[in-house]
């Protein structure tokens, strides 16, 4: 299972399965809305909301 880390609390994420670029999910630890910019290796990006 890949993981990666989410650039805004550095909670390890466990990747879904079926998550692919440029899906949006929320980080299970500090709820922060990441997008996923690259799968090899698996990066989140911060979603800033406006």
């Amino acid at each position: 299972m890949a993981i990666s880390e989410c650039p805004e609390c550095t909670y390890h994420i466990p990747l879904p399965p079926n998550i692919a670029v440029g899906d949006i999910i929320n980080c299970p630890d500090c709820g922060a809305l990441l997008k996923l910019v690259s799968d090899f290796p698996p990066v989140f990006e911060a979603v800033k909301e406006e």
